[in-house]
């Protein structure tokens, strides 16, 4: 199908803008409209997504560009049951039905895996902007039977747009308030009669909206640059070669951090600390199918590489107190092999092998006022009755002993660390008198896994599907964290260092199950039962480490005193933690309705996940450990119904029960039966499209609704920083030519200005205060152009 071809039927009806999973078309003559099944590959081959018993929510290209939606994230306020569209490029607050994992290290991996033509994205500051899409599918529930690693709580698979087979183009600029300026265009070029080429790219920036009252312009700006280039050859026989390349370039402030108590309006904060979030990504992947008899042969090779930066005022005051610093490069590589059945027996299958290797090279640092931890100190641990404006200085002098004690002053007047001018990897220049505690951190991760998926039809209405997986995982993390060269080390993000690099390496392995069973009731009604485990691969912490000599066991103290609280690789390695596991029951069930005008899926599920991953303070120090059990209950619906020939709406819901139990008191005390973080009880996306043809044009118009429940933001369910229900209106409306070339639309986005946080952070050690973060963007009108041609 041509590029021509695919925008007539996308916009023959204009439902581009309804959020859902299948796609709406009319046939010509007098047939009365229906709704028609969408395909989806969810399970490694072409199917109705009736037939696939999972829940999987499915969106078109255009219903992502005409919705405004280019980070993976965004796709989490039309997907009712996944959480956590935090601003920045990090995974640490992506929740799929309740399953969290905060860590945000580079020695640990996130739970929902991210891929792009079948290639694992799910690296912080890796994952690529969406555009150019033919379809985005989100699947719910352990996916490491066919997806693979790091995939306990689900995945997202994104297919871009192939060449078509005339030449052909479009090009789509959006325009609106805060500086919003989208430009979106691509190409089709057919090379020769089995040879074709698509190029397309992306520019997209938008203003900040947050002022900050210490200065400066207002913070949440963004700016994307992306360009892809895909070439399909299938000039050999039975064989189809496609490669795809891109490169992009963005940049944003990344977390905007507002401390609780803040005397200023809901967008105001005192950031002194510029903050950055930027990514170069670079993506290569290689796609080889050849359809043999009764088989196809599936290879996928891709490459990436990226550079990040990421720079935050945690402390969200008017005071220099504390800024992260995470400057970071990565080149990942990864092979899969496929073979699968022709769908046209009894029993279908597929059987695959896949390897990947990664190099990370991270660094971290934490930027601290000495003032500001010695303060802290005297007050918290030595429960001195101290004013929190005094400074080292004055404290040395008040109160010589405790200092001493503390920070082995010897009694002598304080030293403040010789850092004015300098600057660290991230390009952040700090001032004098400041802690910097730095890790240099290498990580060398491999893997590789078999894996087998099958389907056997009992009998014409019932099939039975049963599939595992094998998956072995390696780390080689490397940590240097040497002595800050300030009084205070040893305070604050960390209790020891090292001497030089330290090393652990360890290995996991897993074997992940799924059986399904499904049954059609009818033509219209089919409904089947899952049972699958799921499996995340332990890691590494980055700032704390495991003492191996013997003698520390003995005694800690005595050993941490003559060391001097440093360790080297003869006798130490950074501190390791186990994987997760989970395992989920799902009964579902998808109806076709009201002559195929009603589309139907709803499923219930249950899961237990044990040794949950969680990153957390004690003290002022940042640790991850397995910290306890997780239990999930819920349903989710979604429903699109076609309640006229002009008439669309679409619904979906999400009801959610989560447990937290056999958590360490490090983590927090009395909080076994706490919600998990980042877990509304209730979420819902709805969507009402109305078309009509005006003899000079088509018009729709599309009202959007969007709700989150109130969530916590941990798991100790602090109350300060829960974050409240918010329901968010949006309006667009748009007229086709009756040449189906041209389409001009507006659109408002948070009609009513709903305000609201992403993040909460409750208050730490040391006064340090607590915060929320990333004040949401007001009312937003603009205008859009797409021409085809």
């Amino acid at each position: 199908m041509t590029l021509s071809d695919r925008s007539f039927m996308a916009k023959k009806n204009l439902l581009a803008t309804t959020i859902g999973a299948m796609i709406f078309t009319v046939s010509s003559g007098a047939t009365a409209a229906e709704i028609e099944e969408v395909t989806v590959t969810a399970q490694m081959r072409a199917e109705s997504l009736k037939d696939v018993p999972m829940s999987v929510s499915a969106f078109t290209g255009d219903t992502i560009k005409s919705a405004n939606l280019s980070d993976f994230k965004d796709l989490f306020a039309i997907t009712p049951g996944i959480s956590g569209e935090t601003t920045d490029g990090f995974f640490d607050s992506v929740s799929v039905r309740g399953v969290n994992n905060n860590g945000f290290g580079s020695g640990s991996d996130p739970a929902l895996g991210i891929f792009l033509e079948g290639v694992y994205q799910s690296r912080s500051g890796a994952a690529p902007t969406m555009y150019d899409l033919e379809r985005v599918e989100v699947v719910k529930g352990p996916q490491g039977t066919l997806f693979g690693r790091n995939t306990a709580s689900g995945a997202i698979s994104m297919t871009t747009q192939k060449p078509g087979e005339a030449f052909a183009g479009e090009v789509s600029v959006s325009a609106g308030q805060y500086g919003r300026l989208d430009f979106e265009g691509a190409l089709d070029m057919p090379v020769s009669e089995d040879f074709a080429v698509r190029i397309a790219g992306v520019h997209q920036e938008e203003e900040g909206h947050v002022k900050n009252l210490s200065g400066g312009r207002k913070l949440g700006a963004s700016e994307v640059d992306a360009m892809r280039f895909t070439a399909v050859y299938d000039g050999i026989e039975n064989t189809t070669v496609t490669f795809l390349g891109q490169y992009e370039d963005r940049i944003s402030d990344g977390t905007i951090y507002r401390a609780l108590g803040t005397d200023s309006d809901f967008d105001e904060v005192y950031n002194d600390q510029q903050g950055v979030d930027q990514s170069e990504i670079g993506d290569a992947i290689l796609t080889i199918e050849h359809q043999m008899d009764a088989l196809t042969f599936t290879s996928i090779t891709g490459y990436k590489t990226h550079n990040y930066t990421y720079i935050e005022d945690f402390d969200g005051t008017a005071d220099t107190i504390d800024t992260f610093v995470r400057d970071q490069t990565g080149d990942f590589f990864s092979q899969e092999f496929r073979l699968t059945s022709d769908n046209n027996g009894p029993f279908n299958w597929v059987l695959g092998a896949s390897y990947y290797q990664e190099d990370l090279d991270a660094y971290f640092a934490g930027v601290d006022a000495e003032d500001f931890i010695c303060a802290g100190a005297m007050e918290v641990d030595y429960e001195l009755d101290v004013d929190s404006s005094m400074t080292c200085a004055e404290l040395a002098l008040a109160y010589p002993e405790e200092m001493d004690d503390a920070f082995w002053t010897g009694g002598d007047p304080w030293e403040y660390a010789p850092t004015a001018g300098m600057v660290i990897p991230g390009g952040v220049s700090v001032g004098d008198g400041m802690s910097i505690e730095e890790s240099y951190t290498r990580g060398e991760y491999s893997g590789w896994g078999v894996f087998a998926n099958t389907t056997f039809d009992l009998s014409d209405v019932t099939s039975l599907g049963l599939g595992v997986r094998y998956t072995q995982d390696r780390k080689i993390y490397t940590v240097d964290s040497p002595w800050p060269d300030t009084w205070t080390g040893g305070w604050n993000y960390q209790a020891m260092f090292t001497d030089g690099p330290i090393t652990g390496d360890d290995t996991w392995s897993n074997v992940s199950g799924r059986a399904t069973l499904n049954h059609d009731f009818s033509d219209n009604i089919t409904a089947y039962a899952s049972v699958a485990t799921g499996y995340k691969s332990g890691g590494f912490d980055y700032l704390t480490y495991r003492v191996t000599d013997p003698a520390f066991a003995q005694d800690e103290d005595a050993w941490l005193e003559e060391y001097e609280w440093t360790v080297d690789s003869s006798n130490a390695e950074p501190n390791s933690f186990d994987e997760e596991q989970v395992l989920s029951y799902e009964l579902g069930v998808k109806a076709r309705l009201l002559d195929n005008r009603l589309h139907l899926n709803a499923a219930a599920f249950q899961y237990t996940y044990e040794d949950l991953q969680q990153a957390f303070f004690i003290g002022a120090a940042a640790v991850t450990r397995n910290v306890g059990e997780s239990e999930g209950q819920g349903l989710e619906v979604d429903a699109r119904w076609l309640i006229t020939d002009n008439l669309d709406l679409y619904m979906g819901v999400a009801w959610m029960n989560t447990d937290f139990t056999g958590a360490p008191e490090e983590l927090c005390e009395d909080c076994d039966g706490n919600q998990m973080a980042f877990a509304p009880e209730f979420s819902s996306a709805t969507a009402l499209t109305y078309t009509t043809d005006l003899g000079f044009g088509s018009l729709a118009l599309t009202g959007e609704y969007n709700f989150t429940g109130e969530q916590f933001a941990d798991l100790a369910n602090t109350e300060e920083v829960k974050l409240d229900s918010r329901g968010v209106v949006n309006l667009r409306a748009s007229i086709t030519a009756p040449s189906e070339n041209l389409t001009a639309g507006i659109y408002v986005e948070n009609l009513t200005g709903e305000e609201y946080y992403h993040w909460g952070y409750a208050a730490a050690d040391y006064n340090l205060p607590a915060t929320q973060t990333d004040p949401s963007r007001g009312r937003v009108a603009g205008v859009s152009v797409d021409y085809r041609f």
